[in-house]
């Protein structure tokens, strides 16, 4: 089966992996976080995930933000492939997921903050999974953050997504 758009490849059987800013697989996130913490002891890590759909897939982007203020921030990103879910709220928990599954890979390595894609302006249709997403993070022990403050959502997973 082929997607609509050739840009994008859907995939079965093997797991998404992470990549770094130059394309290379990251076998182990944790360790690679815990170096980069090493060298950057007042670094901050945030995880954040978007999704853009496109006929009858969608593409699923998670990233891993590691922010070094007045250094920059580095980035892991993982894309994913899979058939588009009967509706966007599936879609948008979806992301909430990856995002949370990936916070859950880095636990112990300090503090994480979990951004998502979904609005806190009940205007947006995103809204009413808002509450949701935030209180299921932040019982995780995760600090959480949804829009307008969701930056590695917002602009660092969805720039991979699309």
């Amino acid at each position: 089966m082929r997607a609509e758009d050739p840009h994008i490849r859907p995939q079965k059987e093997t797991p998404a992996r992470f990549l770094d800013h130059r394309g290379q697989a990251v076998e182990e996130v944790y360790g690679y976080v815990q170096g980069w913490l090493d060298a950057h002891p007042k670094g901050s890590i945030y995880v954040g995930s978007d999704s853009k759909v496109r006929g009858e897939w969608v593409k699923y982007s998670t990233v891993v933000c590691l922010w070094d203020v007045g250094r920059g921030v580095w980035e892991l990103h993982q894309n994913e492939v899979l058939p588009k879910p009967k509706d966007a709220y599936s879609r948008l928990w979806e992301e909430v997921n990856r995002a949370v599954e990936t916070a859950n890979l880095l636990r112990g390595l300090g503090e994480v903050t979990v951004h998502v894609d979904i609005n806190a302006d009940p205007r947006f249709k995103s809204h009413p999974l808002y509450d949701a997403s935030i209180g299921f993070i932040t019982a995780l022990g995760y600090k959480a953050a949804g829009k307008p403050f969701s930056w590695a959502a917002s602009c660092g997973a969805h720039r991979h997504c699309q």
